[in-house]
């Protein structure tokens, strides 16, 4: 029994990112950027969307937006199309964003895609976290055979999210787990945990059993490493980034022949083994 609590503690604490979108108004705009107050839970490489009311009941959504950077002047967000809005055999409106207009962050936060190594984890952490509604990873790996990609590549992954209204990707990693905006790939949350990442499934836990490949190109390779293909697209969007960094490094150092997990070197957590958090507990 304290073993069942000590993961339903840990679960919820895992993902404290918002799971209701946040809601603000523009108060300056231009060809590129918009501003709009501070808001509780706002963070840099949140996406969202700008929102133009008509009257009570009629509205469009003219844009999205990423936030830039946040300070005490602020919240600065650049814009990009909603191109699944786009629409040939229609005529399109001139609405432009203006002062006022609502901007709705965090949209679609409430779904989520989590990519696990095995099933073991993926049905512990999405038991254990049913208030975010999980878009189940047979899914992505049905859009990575469609595409030939049995290496997911960044551009899958915006086309799923797109397709499916996903706001969040979650990875599960050796004792870790971070959580990044689906269409930025901007790392909002980083967690430690004690929980292994063994056994990892490629390219990711589904019940998909056969991802079909096109004959060249990038992403029609088989993946070889669960974790290494995983961070390295994280890393693209976040450089600089200090885990990431000291990711490598430990990694460099195991693969040099070191007995000790790069992991336990940096957190000097004790392992948890797979069997203490049975599924018949």
């Amino acid at each position: 029994m304290r073993l069942i609590l000590l993961f339903v503690f840990f679960t919820n604490y895992l993902f404290a990112i918002i799971n209701a979108p946040l809601h603000t108004n523009i108060t300056s705009v231009n060809e590129q950027e918009i501003s709009t107050p501070t808001v509780e839970g706002a963070q840099v490489g949140m996406y969202g969307a700008i929102v133009h009311w008509f009257d009570e009941t009629h509205a469009t959504a003219l844009s999205w937006v990423e936030i830039k950077k946040i300070d005490e002047d602020g919240i600065t967000l650049t814009m990009a199309p909603i191109l699944a809005l786009e629409q040939s055999a229609l005529p399109s409106g001139r609405w432009v964003p203006k002062i006022g207009d609502e901007v709705i962050l965090g949209y679609n936060y409430q779904r989520g895609l989590l990519i696990a190594p095995n099933s073991n984890i993926y049905k512990k952490i999405t038991h254990y976290h049913q208030d975010r509604s999980w878009v189940h990873p047979d899914i992505f790996a049905t859009t990575l055979s469609s595409n030939g990609h049995p290496t997911p590549l960044r551009e899958d992954f915006t086309a799923v999210c797109r397709a499916n209204n996903i706001g969040i990707v979650s990875f599960m990693f050796d004792k870790s787990i971070i959580t990044v905006d689906c269409h930025s790939f901007k790392i909002l949350q980083n967690k430690s945990t004690s929980v292994k990442a063994d056994d990892p499934q490629l390219p990711f836990y589904s019940r998909v059993t056969n991802i079909e490949a096109n004959w060249f190109g990038e992403g029609s390779d088989e993946l070889e490493e669960y974790s290494p293909h995983y961070i390295e697209l994280i890393a693209e969007n976040n450089p600089g980034n200090e885990w990431i960094h000291t990711y490598k490094t430990k990694r460099e150092q195991a693969t040099m022949g070191e007995d000790e997990s790069w992991f336990d070197s940096i957190f000097k957590m004790k392992r948890v083994n797979d069997n203490e958090y049975d599924d018949n507990n």
